[in-house]
């Protein structure tokens, strides 16, 4: 099983998957792959389009002893990853001792993989199943997470769900939520010979910017949350200006704001406006308008002690002999679960093999030993669903 968990990895790193909204060919050959993949193992597979060549896939093993109709445990697992351009043999995997060099590695193929393979095993070793199991590979996780909110939107349900993230195999019941959106600044074109003339929108965006972390990055640093840093406000892009010898009438920032789930995203927003319109009333000169969010999600914040979070943390203590602290814990970033959770309301836990601090990176690389722990741990976290173990 070892073998199977690492080679299957390996081949799943080596289809470029790479988000087709950020650049890169997207997931339709890794969903196709693992389409094979469910076939080859009877399951029961389907494949939902969410946006032009680019479909959600899902592996169903079936229930048979139908004593509790609709009852299903999902592993939620995105096919896409972040691209790699400039990046040389990105998509060939190299392993070097228990580490998987390659993009994808860490976030989320070695989830993928361990996923697969458990279920796999499952549906050979385990003939009377009181529940089915469900994968759901989503598309476009990396940029918009339209793959499980299509999903979400078209009914899905769930009696609870697992979001194969890397975590190094701690279980994650809470995460910050985001908001993203652009701020711009009106001002009015001239020539530079004569800057009296006009109305530099980026002059006015450096009120903006200074306005908005003073108020904003103290107000946050007091908010708190039991298992969460604060909650942050990063402005990650600026754009203004169309040449060297012209007074700029625009300028743009984009900001991302990551949230408590316990805050709510359009107080967040209205937060955000009133900070402008204090800015507005104190600098006449400043002209600014907010843009519709095109991202804002709630984070995750699910229970300590329900029947997922305790059979999870059985499944991490039993493989790991206590090498990995199984108390549920919260990350800074965000995940699937936002809509499966935030949206569906289905009882949701984070978990998989690697470091978050991989992912993304010009090196991204995987831990082998935890994916091939992180195959147990799904396998017995579905296992003990299944035979009817949870309360």
């Amino acid at each position: 099983m070892t073998d199977q968990t690492v080679d299957l990895l390996a081949r799943l790193v080596s289809i470029d998957s790479a988000n087709s909204s950020m650049g890169g060919p997207g997931e339709a050959d890794l969903a196709a792959e693992i389409a094979l993949f469910g076939h080859s193992h009877g399951l029961v597979v389907a494949t939902d389009e969410v946006l032009p060549d680019r479909s959600n896939v899902s592996l169903t093993l079936p229930g048979t002893k139908g004593t509790q109709a609709g009852r299903r445990l999902l592993f939620d697992l995105h096919l896409d990853t972040v691209p790699h351009i400039g990046i040389p043999n990105a998509t060939v995997p190299r392993i070097d001792g228990d580490r998987m060099w390659g993009r994808g590695t860490c976030d989320t193929k070695g989830a993928l993989a361990a996923a697969l393979v458990a279920v796999g095993r499952l549906a050979r070793e385990v003939a009377d199943r009181d529940g089915e199991v469900m994968l759901l590979f989503t598309v476009d996780e990396e940029y918009l997470k339209r793959g499980v909110a299509h999903a979400v939107a078209g009914g899905l349900t769930a009696t609870a769900a697992i979001v194969g993230e890397p975590t190094s195999l701690r279980p994650i019941v809470a995460h910050k939520g985001a908001v993203r959106f652009r701020i711009v600044t009106h001002g009015r074109a001239a020539h530079t010979s004569k800057p009296e003339n006009g109305d530099n929108a980026i002059h006015q965006m450096v009120e903006v910017i200074d306005w908005l972390r003073e108020r904003g990055e103290p107000a946050l640093s007091l908010r708190d949350h039991p298992r969460l840093t604060p909650p942050t406000f990063t402005i990650g892009t600026i754009s203004g200006g169309v040449g060297v010898n012209i007074v700029p009438d625009r300028c743009v920032i984009d900001i991302d704001r990551r949230t408590l789930p316990t805050e709510d995203p359009a107080a967040v927003l209205a937060e955000i406006d009133g900070w402008l319109a204090d800015l507005m009333r104190a600098r006449p000169g400043v002209k600014a308008t907010r843009e519709d969010p095109y991202i804002s999600e709630r984070g995750l914040d699910g229970p300590v002690d329900g029947s997922l979070v305790v059979a999870v943390q059985a499944a991490v203590a039993k493989v790991t002999g206590g090498a990995v602290d199984p108390t549920p814990d919260g990350v800074p970033y965000g995940t699937d679960a936002t809509h499966l959770w935030g949206l569906a309301g289905i009882p949701t836990v984070v978990i998989g093999p690697g470091d978050i601090a991989q992912a993304h990176t010009i090196d991204e690389w995987v831990d082998l030993n935890d994916v091939r722990q992180c195959t147990e741990v799904y396998y017995e976290v579905m296992r003990s669903f299944v035979q009817g173990e949870w309360s």
